[in-house]
């Protein structure tokens, strides 16, 4: 299976190649806009309405922060939004995709089982969103230092982990999802429109009273850049409250693949 694995880390090479681009590129105008932006004492946000700061992440007192900027302007969905339409995509092509394409029919004439295929393709999704978001997190660190930005060394580091951990979370809700549906770009629409939702009702429950305490029933409940930038704490509970939703998604996928006739 390892060479299985090698194959596709090459395989997919290229595309990733492109959302780290893209990534790193948008990355590098924040840092460079902050700076300039942070001089005016942002008062421009006076004037916004302040459940749309919300809806968005931030606060009027935090975004005269680095942590706080780098997280409305980017972290909290931009950044979520590109890497998860990467993994609905790559999740998409694993079973829906390659059973669209008929491509599935090749795989399964070789000596190798359903279930290795599956962690084949799932090993290098998880291995290329862990290379995203580490090359994103590696781009704020070397601008930071260029355009004299003040970001905590550690807090980097723990967002970077805890990032990682969420967006694999969100690669087993995909991968399930391809078990499930006909085509890699259904896969790729309905996990980013899972990711959207949850953002959303987790955007609302900051702003409508009724709801503040349902907001741990969003998994961005285990996810707040400022936060883990600010205070590089990782919180056990809620890694492990995504590591299950990771491991849960691709069992569940196994088994319904296992049973699927193609």
């Amino acid at each position: 299976m390892i060479n299985i694995i090698i194959q596709k880390i090459k395989e997919h090479f290229k595309g990733v190649v492109y959302y780290a681009i893209g990534l790193i590129a948008y990355a590098v105008m924040i840092v460079g806009l902050f700076p300039s932006i942070s001089s005016v004492k942002f008062d421009y946000l006076q004037s916004m309405p302040e459940n749309l700061i919300k809806f968005f992440g931030g606060d009027v007192l935090a975004m005269t922060t680095f942590n706080g900027f780098i997280s409305m302007e980017f972290l909290s969905l931009f950044f979520i939004l590109i890497i998860a339409f990467f993994i609905g995509s790559s999740a998409g092509s694993t079973i829906a995709g390659s059973i669209e394409k008929k491509t599935m029919d090749f795989h399964l004439s070789q000596p190798i089982s359903r279930t290795k295929i599956v962690l084949a393709e799932t090993i290098t999704g998880l291995f290329y969103t862990a290379f995203l978001v580490f090359a994103t997190s590696g781009s704020l660190y070397l601008f930071g230092k260029m355009f004299d930005v003040v970001i905590s060394n550690k807090g980097l580091i723990v967002f970077s982990i805890v990032a990682t951990i969420f967006l694999w979370a969100i690669y087993g809700i995909a991968i399930f999802i391809s078990s499930v549906l006909k085509s890699k770009i259904a896969v790729a629409g309905a996990t980013v429109s899972i990711v959207m939702a949850f953002y959303v009702f987790t955007a609302m429950t900051s702003i409508i009273e009724k709801l503040k305490d349902y907001d741990k029933f969003s998994i961005f409940y285990a996810y707040n850049p400022q936060e883990l930038l600010g205070t590089a704490q990782i919180s056990t509970h809620q890694v492990e409250a995504l590591l299950l939703i990771l491991v849960t998604g691709l069992i569940a996928s196994l088994i319904i693949f296992n049973k699927k006739d193609i």
